[in-house]
């Protein structure tokens, strides 16, 4: 019984068993028909977005070439001249010419009585040419290939023209000839390496216009249809006869057969324009083995999603561990960042502090001083002059400090104006001169090339980078050293002028590993140099961020113990004035006498340039010769351009110069970068004029005008009056702020009334009779009423005068908002604290021109 039981369990087992491998293979032969199937469906549909896409790409392309094609006929046919028509030479030359200019196999020129016009020669086209007729007529443009009047293998183009006579009829039409192996190359037909794929272009009835290469061992015949007919196996579901029918119909599809004992799929598409068709054949496996390459894959995903899943369990509570150190490191890090967050805040706030306190301990200890010798008018003058040197450092600190603060914020903004460049750099070279001669260092600045005078750009910007070079490079240099600031123009187009100011110095130098940090906010080298040195660290990432925001990089170059360059690259538009291109000289021998290499070659370039015959030497002895050699000539030299020093007894040199000159006319001039330099030695050597250097166009121009009497003479100007007489009211809170306006208006000669908030501004304008007041100068921050409310209420006033009176915000605000606010109050203009005389007199004079002028 027990057995019988058992043996009944194995069976009902086995059954079981056997069952369920029925249906396992049973599933297994479905899900593969399902497969198969559904894999066919889907090489089909692949093949056919990649086909049609591929195959209107390269439709698209042949189309736009052919366009290219006719657009270059149209261009021959419009370039031809009268010379060109002058006999059939002349025809031939021109039609060569632009055959190879274009890259044509054939041209021709075609006139109203059929007869061709090439370079080898004429032919009649009538017989020839097919629909030559409709081409004549200038009904249509004409697209033919394996035309009679060429070899084969060459598409025909041609179009009408405008008609032009020639002999004894009319040109009318232009055809050419492209060997079709030239535009298969430029449409890339041949792609089996890629794609196991070729493109053919047959005409309607399946000649071939173009055969791919890849296609000649399979498709061996002239005809594509016949090839197909003849020698195709089509899949189920297409047949040759639909294809035909398709292609006559116009229409693009896709069909699937066995060519050559290759499966192909083939995508064909209309050519638009053309009567011809584009076909494009691609292997059936190169699309099959990737989708079963791609089933294969999916299979090993499936077992490996799996595997996935339990690792994936197993490892979350490895990774929720992993994840919870994780944030303890980065509450660490964020806590460490934290600190040298606030680390970097306190050693700027120190270096701030000592930067700030510096200039003003030596202002209070200045006045201080002052107190103690009142009855001593140079002692105070001296105290003043000092007094004003840390004042105007405290205030260039401050101005960095909010220059990097509107940088960070984005509120930066450029003011492109025309601007003299050569004025802009001997206002430099006047700076930096003097201080350079203060640390015994040798400054120059050199012009490489001609540069251009009169530019359209941000020239504050502009300043202030140069200023910030020089500056640094005049700071870390030392006695001895050189500084040298070069300029020149990089390249030009209708757009921009590319100018190069490169600083050079002779100072210590950045280690490379520090190279990087120069440019970042509050940041030097090392501490040593703050303290031997000072400064914000702020200089050089403001410089930065300007050549930036004006479409310039700034790169720098450094050895220490030698120096650095810093090169700056900023682009400028050209001066909407043109360029006084009216030379200067008429052939007058010059000769110019220069120590430094670089000088002498410049103003020699700009001498010549302007006309001048132009010598230069680098020494005196050279300088001595040449004059005598110019008199031994009968030519001597008209005048002399001498570098200001280039003697240790200028006037023995110069009196030399003159006496073995032998011209009694000889015109000395004196060449140096310090105007007060040169106007005291050209008063000791007795020389004729002074050039101060940078030397542009217009220096020289002024010069020749000076000594030929023709330079007009400029009234010296007068202070300003603007004010005498005036009636201002001066609303300030601060007293002291307060006094200095009262005092520097009362010189000036106005009267002067005070305010100390908005409210009694009004109210006092309110009880003086109309038109009393000319002038409001408004602080803004007050108690009570501010300034610019003050400026709408006394706006709002019903008497004439409140929308005449000219109010200007005198305010420490000084942001571009800031400014827009007080305008948008109804004020006239703003000017910043702090401020001095003629900042008042010029707003004030400019809002009086606008007032008049509407």
């Amino acid at each position: 019984m027990n057995i019988h039981k058992k043996w009944n369990r194995k069976y009902k087992r086995l059954i079981f068993v056997s069952i369920l491998f029925l249906i396992t293979a049973v599933l297994c032969t479905s899900a593969a028909v399902i497969y198969r199937k559904v894999s066919a469906r889907t090489v089909t549909n692949i093949s056919r977005v990649y086909l049609q896409e591929m195959t209107t790409q390269i439709s698209s392309h042949f189309q736009t070439n052919l366009n290219s094609q006719f657009s270059q006929i149209y261009t021959i046919s419009n370039a031809i001249s009268e010379n060109d028509l002058k006999d059939e030479e002349s025809l031939k030359h021109f039609l060569a010419q632009a055959q190879k200019d274009n890259d044509f196999t054939h041209i021709a020129l075609i006139n109203s009585k059929g007869i061709a016009y090439s370079p080898d020669g004429t032919v009649p086209a009538l017989s020839k040419i097919s629909n030559l007729d409709k081409l004549l007529d200038g009904s249509e443009k004409l697209i033919s290939v394996n035309e009679s009047i060429w070899e084969s293998n060459t598409i025909l183009l041609g179009t009408a023209m405008t008609p032009v006579s020639f002999q004894d009829s009319r040109l009318i039409a232009v055809i050419v000839g492209i060997h079709t192996s030239d535009i298969g190359v430029k449409l890339g037909l041949d792609s089996e390496k890629d794609t196991n794929s070729y493109t053919n272009i047959v005409t309607r009835n399946g000649d071939f216009v173009m055969k791919s290469g890849f296609s000649e061992e399979i498709l061996q015949g002239t005809n594509l249809f016949t090839i197909y007919e003849q020698q195709a196996g089509f899949d189920e579901g297409y047949d040759y006869e639909s294809f035909r029918a398709a292609i006559a119909a116009g229409k693009s599809g896709l069909t699937l057969m066995t060519v050559g004992g290759q499966h192909v799929y083939l995508y064909y598409v209309p050519i638009q324009g053309t009567d011809w068709y584009m076909i494009t054949s691609m292997a059936y496996e190169t699309v099959n083995d990737q989708i079963v390459y791609l089933s294969q894959f999916m299979v090993a995903v499936s077992v490996g999603i799996f595997i996935i899943l339990f690792s994936t369990v197993s490892a979350f509570f490895l990774l929720l561990s992993h994840r919870e150190k994780r944030n303890r490191e980065l509450l660490l890090m964020e806590k460490e960042r934290a600190e040298s967050a606030n680390r970097a805040k306190s050693n700027f706030l120190s270096q701030m502090s000592h930067e700030i306190r510096t200039p003003l301990n030596g202002i209070m200890g200045m006045v201080e001083l002052g107190k103690n010798h009142l009855a001593e008018p140079e002692r105070m003058r001296n105290c003043l002059d000092k007094i004003t040197l840390s004042s105007t450092h405290l205030l260039s600190l401050i101005n960095d400090i909010l220059d990097m603060s509107k940088i960070e914020s984005g509120k930066i903004e450029l003011h492109p104006e025309q601007f003299d460049l050569g004025r802009l750099l001997r206002a430099l070279t006047t700076v930096f001169h003097v201080q350079a001669i203060s640390k015994q260092i040798d400054f120059q600045v050199f012009l490489h090339g001609e540069v251009e005078e009169y530019l359209v750009g941000d020239a504050l910007r502009l300043n202030q980078i140069l200023t910030n070079l020089l500056s640094n490079a005049v700071k870390f240099t030392p006695a001895q050293g050189h500084v040298s600031l070069n300029v020149e123009e990089l390249r030009r187009d209708e757009y921009w002028i590319w100018v190069r100011f490169s600083v050079r110095d002779t100072g210590r130098g950045i280690a490379p590993e520090n190279i990087d940090s120069v440019f970042e906010a509050f940041t030097q080298e090392n501490s040593g140099i703050v303290r031997q040195y000072g400064g914000t660290g702020l200089g050089l990432p403001i410089t930065k961020n300007f050549a930036e925001l004006m479409g310039g990089s700034i790169s720098v170059s450094s050895e220490v113990g030698a120096g650095s360059t810093f090169t700056v690259d900023l682009p400028f538009a050209p001066a909407a004035v043109g360029r006084d291109t009216e030379r200067c000289g008429n052939g007058q021998r010059v000769l110019v006498v220069n120590q430094v290499t670089e000088l002498e070659k410049h103003l020699a370039y700009m001498l010549a340039k302007e006309n001048f015959q132009v010598d230069s030497v680098s020494g005196e002895e050279d300088a001595l010769h040449k004059i005598r050699a110019a008199v031994q000539s009968g030519i001597p030299y008209e005048l002399c351009f001498i570098k200001w020093n280039i003697s240790v007894d200028m006037r023995l040199f110069v009196q030399v110069i003159r006496k073995e000159a032998k011209n009694a006319g000889l015109i000395i001039i004196l060449t140096g970068q310090d105007q007060d330099e040169l106007n005291d030695t050209a008063s000791l050597c007795g020389a004729d004029a002074t050039l101060c250097r940078p030397v542009f166009h217009s220096d020289i121009a002024e010069l020749m005008a000076e000594l030929t009497g023709q330079k007009s003479v400029q009234p010296e100007q007068e202070t300003s009056t603007v004010l005498a007489g005036a009636q201002v009211m001066v609303v300030e809170d601060n007293d002291i702020n307060l006094e200095i306006a009262v005092a520097l208006l009362q010189d000036a000669g106005a009267f002067v009334t005070t305010a100390a908030n908005g409210q009694e501004a009004v109210a006092q304008f309110s009880g003086a009779p109309e038109g009393f007041y000319h002038l409001i100068l408004m602080d803004v921050q007050m108690p009570v009423m501010d300034g610019c409310s003050a400026a709408q209420a006394i706006r709002a006033l019903s008497r004439q005068d409140a929308k005449s009176i000219v109010i200007i915000a005198m305010t420490a605000n000084s942001f571009n908002e800031d400014v827009q606010k007080c305008l948008d109050s109804g004020m006239n203009a703003h000017i910043g604290k702090p401020f001095v005389m003629n900042d008042i007199i010029d707003t004030y004079t400019k809002v009086l021109q606008k007032q008049v002028e509407k």
